[in-house]
């Protein structure tokens, strides 16, 4: 590991104070220990350590999180994870968070990659969903999640200015 990369660890952990988060994240939205998010695929159910730190350390602005979402195939996904977005609702609604749009997947026009829906929720920062993940209420109810979802994928999204989409 380079010398650069242990010194911005070091001061992410020293500065933040948010190691046992981090840890708490893993394990909340892996379902397990951060030692069992090692691996990085298209269908997650938790960040990787090195995910976790580098959303920590996203500028203090609005982030919308885009949820690809995959459904558990045991019979009740679908059902558990509509009760997981009932309940979650109210807790966004508590930090200053919202569900900007929510919508089915019905085919994949480009790429490989199938999704059952999408979800995306605009947090006033990267740390108001950290603070919520940690939160007892959200760990209350995020069982539903696991046992509804077989997987996911989320992008941290920054909005670009208007004048900048026709840029690109």
């Amino acid at each position: 590991m380079s010398d650069k990369l242990k010194s911005s660890k070091r001061e992410f952990l020293t500065d933040s104070g948010s190691a046992v988060g981090l840890v708490a994240l893993a394990s909340i939205l892996g379902g397990g220990s951060i030692a069992n998010a090692q691996v990085v695929g298209l269908n997650a159910m938790g960040p990787t350590p090195e995910q976790a730190m580098e959303f920590a350390q996203l500028p203090d602005q609005p982030v919308v999180m885009v949820n690809l979402l995959k459904y558990s195939r045991n019979g009740a996904g679908e059902a558990d994870y509509a009760q997981y977005g009932a309940d979650v609702g109210r807790i966004l609604e508590s930090i200053g968070a919202e569900v900007i749009f929510r919508g089915q997947c019905r085919m994949t026009f480009i790429g490989g990659a199938e999704w059952d829906s999408i979800v995306m929720v605009r947090y006033p920062n990267a740390q108001a969903l950290l603070q919520m993940a940690q939160s007892a209420e959200y760990q209350a109810i995020a069982g539903n999640r696991s046992s509804g979802l077989e997987g996911q994928m989320n992008l941290a999204v920054f909005e670009a200015p208007a004048t900048n989409l026709q840029e690109n």
